[in-house]
């Protein structure tokens, strides 16, 4: 007999389909499952991990608690000297208070024969141990390390289970930390104690997880927890409780926890030190500035003359308050770079500015300026030109003469733009050993405000190592003292300007000089005073420029030009005015030229070329991270 199959054939037909769809399902199901799991995996595999973690805790009836740790260290792709781990010395107890655990007694060796060195790193509230040979980082493969270490202060007697109300003396220990930056699996960790155990936990996961660790095995007096793995940031926490009074001398230690401002807060010791370095240091150094610092100056002579031969006039300091006479003539013999060194103790690049031009004066240079494209702008560039030879100039107009023509006879002003930086500090220092063979200072200005910035610094230094060791004792009002020196160094680096004094003969000469900087900064046309045949506005144009009256004095001599008077065109300065005798007719273009010039030339001379605490038993407290302990580990 036949049969009609088609209709079974289509019942069979649509129950594959289905099945197909929900394996279908399954599949892709498993896949969202595993795949983030097998990536995780497959990327911790990659680097370093422990692959096995045993821990044996003993724990003694005075509370101490020996520690061995017996555990495969898997290198991966990332060779190098040993594991470490890191175990807290102090936790956060409330109050204002902190728990304190000492460890001591640190063992470690390598069964498998790497470089099991133990190297200790104590932290404020941590101790660091790292195992391995600090000379050999190329450690690679899989290898057996077995540390053990003593643990004061861990449990906790006399602990109330508030789920039960019973009465136990507790270990809640933090077998693994949340700072391990490795994962690591197969994970058992047995406590063993006095006593019978009455109960026991053990939590993982996450900080905060009440989740139970996945064995928990209780036989007498040893309870043992095992995990299959404990991913990174991950924490293992297990609790065991024995009767009341097993653990008879095991006391937590709490220690009031030190705070930042604790190292400012002063006690009659610092507060005393503190005191007596800030008040003594500045004290000290104000004394040497006003007594070191202060010029000198002849008592009972008019400011600005000096004693005749043979005479011996007093000294002492100098009064700044005493007017000064108007001269009409800088002081005799003085140059203006020397002028501009007495007047603010500095050999500024302005001063060897104004020596440039007063050799144009002299006649040994002429300043020329280069034309623009477009007539009428102001100047860019000037070209200095040679007219004879350095006889008769003193060291350091020699020094700026021969850094200027040396194996030339002209030079564009912009052609010495880092070019010309070793020349500029010869000259300065040149100054400063005229104005002391003048007999204006006793030691060069510079040197002085040297020894002043350095002394300064290192007070500074010193105020910075000694606060750095005071934050590390952690003792209260131990940060003062160096705040206080670092005050008095920052004191002395702010005198260093001030440190410098002129002599008798220099205070002198400096009321001569202030009293022709008031005829320069005051005289009018009508009041200027001629020598005939004499270049009276070329002889004091490099003291005004000393001084920062350049344009002004180049407008008073436009005035008296514009009003009929007989000035003499200057010789030393070339110009574009288009016509013999039209020099004064542009005195305000020339006035703002010559200025420009003093600047640009300041900065070409100059330019240089160019970082007890809570129960661990379900419904009293416990969770992953509740305990004491903890800490990380990971590869070094």
């Amino acid at each position: 007999m036949i049969h009609d199959s088609t209709p079974a054939r289509r019942r069979a037909g649509e129950r594959g389909a289905r099945a197909l769809a929900l394996a279908g399902a399954v599949l892709v199901a498993v896949a969202l499952l595993v795949g983030p799991w097998a990536s995780r995996a497959s990327a911790e595999t990659t680097g370093r991990q422990i692959l096995r973690y045993d821990a044996q805790v003993a724990v003694a009836e005075d509370g101490t608690m020996r520690v061995e740790l017996d555990f495969d260290f898997a290198f991966g792709d990332e060779p190098g000297h040993g594991p470490y781990l890191s175990w807290p010395t102090r936790m956060d107890a409330g109050e204002n208070r902190d728990r304190v655990y000492t460890i001591d007694d640190v063992t470690a060796s390598s069964p498998s024969g790497a470089p099991a060195d133990v190297n200790l790193d104590e932290r404020s509230d941590a101790l660091v141990v790292r195992v391995g040979d600090p000379d050999v980082g190329d450690v690679d493969g899989v290898h057996t390390y077995r540390i053990g270490y003593t643990v004061s202060g861990m449990p906790n007697p006399d602990v109330t289970d508030t789920a039960t109300g019973a009465q136990v003396d507790e270990l809640n220990w933090n077998a693994i930390g949340a700072d391990w930056e490795i994962p690591l699996a197969h994970v058992s960790v047995t406590v063993t104690g006095p006593a019978e155990i009455l109960q026991a936990a053990c939590y993982a996961g996450p900080a905060g997880s009440e989740a139970s660790c996945d064995g928990v095995d209780v036989a007498a007096d040893a309870a043992t927890f095992t995990q299959a793995a404990v991913p990174v940031r991950d924490q293992l926490t297990v609790a065991v409780g024995w009767p009341v009074g097993t653990l008879v001398d095991a006391a937590p230690v709490f220690e009031e926890r030190p705070e930042p401002v604790d190292v400012l807060t002063p006690t009659p010791l610092t507060g005393s030190l503190a005191l007596l370095v800030g008040v003594g240091g500045i004290g000290l150094a104000t004394h040497r500035v006003r007594t070191r610092g202060r010029d000198r100056a002849y008592l009972g002579l008019t400011p600005g003359l000096m004693p005749v031969d043979g005479a011996e006039p007093a000294v002492g300091f100098r009064d700044r308050r005493a007017p000064v006479a108007v001269q009409f003539a800088p002081p005799a013999g003085v140059r203006p770079g020397e002028l501009g060194t007495l007047l603010d103790e500095v050999a500024h690049p302005k001063d060897v500015t104004a020596t440039l031009i007063d050799l144009a004066v002299r006649g040994y240079l002429r300043i020329e300026e280069v034309p623009r494209s477009k007539p009428g702008k102001k100047p860019k560039d000037w070209t200095l030109v040679r007219l004879r030879d350095a006889e008769g100039l003193i060291d350091f107009e020699r020094s700026l003469y021969d850094g200027l023509f040396t194996g030339r006879s002209e030079v564009a002003l912009s052609e010495l733009k880092t070019t010309f930086a070793a020349t500029m500090a010869s000259v300065q220092s040149g100054l400063y050993e005229e104005v002391i063979a003048r007999g204006w200072f006793r030691t060069s200005p510079a040197v002085v405000r040297m020894h002043w910035r350095w002394a300064g610094l290192g007070l500074i230094a010193l105020a910075g190592a000694l606060g750095v060791a005071a934050l590390m004792f952690e003792v209260s009002g131990a940060f003062l003292p160096p705040v206080a020196l670092g005050l008095v160094g920052v004191t002395v680096l702010l005198m260093a300007n001030a440190a410098p004094a002129r002599t008798a003969d220099g205070t002198a000469v400096l009321a001569e000089a202030r009293g022709f900087q008031q005829y320069l900064a005051t005289a009018e046309a009508e009041q200027l005073r001629f020598e005939e045949g004499v270049d009276v506005f070329s002889r004091y144009l490099p003291y005004a420029i000393v001084f920062g009256l350049t344009e002004r004095w180049a407008r008073v001599f436009g005035t008296l030009a514009a009003q009929g008077g007989a000035v003499a065109e200057p010789e030393w300065y070339v110009g574009s005015y288009g016509h013999t005798g039209a020099f004064w007719v542009s005195y305000a273009a020339f006035g703002s030229n010559l200025e420009r010039f003093s600047q640009v030339a300041t900065t070409s001379l100059s330019a240089t070329p160019g970082s007890s605490g809570d129960s661990g038993f379900s419904g009293g407290g416990g969770f992953s991270g509740g305990g004491g302990g903890g800490g990380g580990g990971g590869g070094w």
